[in-house]
């Protein structure tokens, strides 16, 4: 579906805000597909993105900070989701003895298994996305967003 079909509006005759504009839409689009596979596991995808942090340095806990800084969502209180994963025994948060200011933070054996059967469950939804493209037009896109974020 073209974007102005989709946002219901004249066509855009400018090609940079056409496409800005479409990296929008197209961005909320997937988060709201990815947050619809979620749903099912009782989680955000903010919470998602914090397990995989988390996962990703396995044997190694990490603090608040770092796991702001590796979000995908920049904006989100990395504090208020924790506790939200802690509550549901996917984390855990331990208060270093050294320094009463710094939390260390570790993915529970729960919370490995359920990013086991997210993994699974995502794997079929970005196989829908696999036709769309070919695989150098994936390798053009990802390079195109890079550069228009540098």
């Amino acid at each position: 579906m073209k974007l102005e079909d989709a946002i219901k509006t004249e066509k855009v005759d400018n090609p940079s805000k056409r496409a800005i504009m479409n990296v929008y839409y197209t961005g909320y689009w997937i988060s709201d597909q990815v947050n619809e596979q979620l749903k099912q596991f009782g989680i955000s995808e903010q919470q998602y993105n914090v397990l995989r942090i988390l996962r990703g340095k396995q044997n190694h806990t990490h603090n608040l900070c770092e796991i702001q800084e590796r979000m995908m969502h920049k904006m989100s209180n990395a504090t208020r989701l924790v506790e939200k994963l802690r509550l549901k025994g996917l984390v855990t948060r331990e208060t270093c003895e050294d320094n009463r200011r710094m939390v260390e933070i570790d993915i529970t054996e729960k919370g490995m298994k359920l990013l086991a059967a997210i993994d699974s469950k995502l794997a079929q939804f970005n196989c829908g996305f696999d036709n769309k493209l070919t695989k150098e037009e994936y390798i053009q896109l990802g390079d195109l967003l890079d550069k228009l974020r540098e």
